[in-house]
């Protein structure tokens, strides 16, 4: 019998599929939609070596937000124009 896979995995899941169809926008929405669910269990105490879906937080924490930088910030033209630091 196959395991059930957890919300965030599924995201993730899901986020990985539509960056492969180069579906950048409902990818950017799973990806935020994993980093409020990591955002969650780190605002309920959850440390970076605690594991989430037996996944550590901070690898979950490191996979959406590269994701994001990679694949939905490039598709901004000014993205790093509004990253500048004064």
């Amino acid at each position: 019998m196959k395991k059930e896979k957890g919300p965030v995995t599924k995201t993730w899941l899901e986020a990985r599929q539509l960056i492969k169809e180069n579906r950048l926008e409902e990818a950017e929405q799973k990806l935020d939609r994993g980093i409020l669910m990591v955002a969650q269990a780190t605002l309920e105490g959850m440390g970076d070596k605690d594991t989430l879906e037996n996944v550590k937080m901070e690898t979950w924490k490191e996979r959406f937000w590269i994701a994001t930088e990679n694949y939905i910030w490039p598709t901004r033209p000014d993205y790093e124009k509004n990253w500048k630091m004064s």
